[in-house]
């Protein structure tokens, strides 16, 4: 019977010990991810921020006629966004991403091909990265280090790290409006992005890829929902300035 107070007393102090390092770590990391840019390798998901601001940002594209309809509704309510755009879309629409550039949204990066960058090697990612940002150049976008977002938010500790080293902020999103799930309306979607909006969420929709109409008819119904709310859209940059 002693044996077995013992031996339970033994788990409990190791138990203890499991959750008092488990806390010392927690906070540790926590204040890493403070006072570095270590937040950088899991990637942004939000600005910290009370001020109600909120970042529409839009993958896939640019993908007629869907990308035009939405710039038209983003200069209806004057609202501007992030377009994360794929290379070899730019190469076959470059006039879209003109119109972009000219109507003050942003551009960032979304890869060259839109091929999953998980346990690719580095001239993999370093091609997929620099031929995107080049054609994005090539149409006017003058950011000295342009944002990158890796195609369906998967990366690897090798991905992070050259980001790092270029200097990219890797963005993320902790607002996702599931709108490529095809049994879902234009009403589920604006709604799952108003019920789950915070001050400084990023929110990630798609302009391409597809049949976007319902996010279009979306992106009008949230647009104007979040501002009778007071909500401010700012691009990714200016959200985490």
């Amino acid at each position: 019977m002693l044996d077995r107070v013992r031996a339970a007393m033994r788990i409990g102090k190791n138990l203890q010990k499991f959750l008092l390092f488990t806390i010392a770590l927690f906070f540790a990391v926590s204040l890493l991810i403070k006072v570095t840019k270590f937040h950088n390798y899991f990637g942004i998901n939000r600005a910290d921020t009370e001020v109600k601001v909120v970042a529409l940002t839009y993958d896939d594209g640019p993908y007629p006629p869907y990308t035009n309809q939405l710039l038209d509704i983003l200069d209806r309510y004057q609202v501007k966004a992030t377009f994360f755009e794929i290379g070899r879309n730019i190469e076959k629409h470059p006039e879209i991403v003109k119109m972009i550039v000219a109507r003050g949204d942003e551009l960032a990066n979304h890869s060259y091909s839109h091929k999953d960058m998980m346990f690719k090697p580095q001239e993999v990612l370093l091609s997929e990265i620099e031929k995107t940002d080049k054609l994005l150049q090539e149409v006017g976008v003058k950011q000295d280090s342009i944002s990158f977002r890796p195609p369906w938010g998967r990366r690897f500790v090798v991905l992070s790290y050259l980001l790092s080293q270029m200097q990219k902020k890797l963005i993320m999103w902790d607002v996702d409006s599931h709108d490529y799930e095809k049994t879902l309306t234009a009403e589920d979607i604006a709604n799952r992005v108003i019920d789950n909006v915070r001050s400084g969420s990023i929110v990630v929709m798609h302009d391409g890829g597809g049949d976007r109409s319902k996010t279009v008819a979306a992106t009008e119904m949230i647009v104007k929902d979040l501002q009778s709310k007071g909500y401010e859209f700012k691009t990714v940059s200016e959200l985490l300035k």
